[in-house]
């Protein structure tokens, strides 16, 4: 069991969505329906599901494609190692730069959980493109002589393996931060906007 990196590409301006995002019963009924799980065969979709289906973008579906080794927290990490020094709440941590770009630059509601009891975020088109930016403009040097395995499992960064090797982790972890910076690109430049969870 672990927490697995989810997203979702979306309009978050339309109708459907600021209603799901005001209403927590409208959150506990589209939660368990498609697109944020597969469907239920058989099952009748209800209403407010039905309508949040015809305005997500073509082609929309959950994906978990990106930091398959469930090292998300691992590239927040080596995006801002500082950030992930500080003696911070958890909220505090979640306005760090580095948490926004990779976890979402906002709390999509307070009612919107995954199944694993995470708050899920959420990224404007405009936000995306801040998170890119910060990925792309990363001192890459600079980011290696911060960064340590050690560290992390001291600090209890999330499925650190503690006989990993510094630079094999930081390759893996920088690979996957640009993975997830070329799909905000995309997504970014679609106009769209992203709403991201851990399951």
């Amino acid at each position: 069991m672990g927490l697995d990196f989810a997203c979702l590409t979306v309009r978050l301006d339309n109708e459907p969505m600021r209603r799901i995002r005001a209403d927590p019963d409208l959150w506990a009924i589209v939660e368990d329906q498609p697109p944020f799980c597969g469907p239920w065969p058989g099952e009748q979709l209800p209403e407010i599901t039905r309508q949040l289906l015809a305005v997500l973008p073509e082609g929309t579906r959950l994906t978990h494609d990106f930091f398959p080794g469930r090292n998300h927290e691992q590239a927040g990490y080596l995006l801002d190692p500082a950030a992930y020094r500080a003696d911070r709440t958890r909220r505090q941590a979640e306005q760090t730069r580095a948490h926004r770009a990779v976890f979402g630059a906002e709390v999509f509601a307070d009612h919107a959980r995954s199944g694993q009891g995470v708050t899920w975020r959420c990224s404007t088109a405009a936000q995306l493109t801040d998170a890119v930016r910060l990925i792309d403009e990363l001192d890459v040097v600079a980011a290696r002589r911060g960064f340590s395995v050690a560290e992390m499992a001291e600090i209890g960064v999330y499925k650190v393996h503690r006989d990993e090797d510094d630079d094999e982790s930081f390759t893996r972890n920088l690979r996957d931060l640009r993975t997830w910076a070329d799909h905000c690109r995309t997504v970014a430049a679609r106009g769209l906007d992203l709403m991201i969870t851990l399951y």
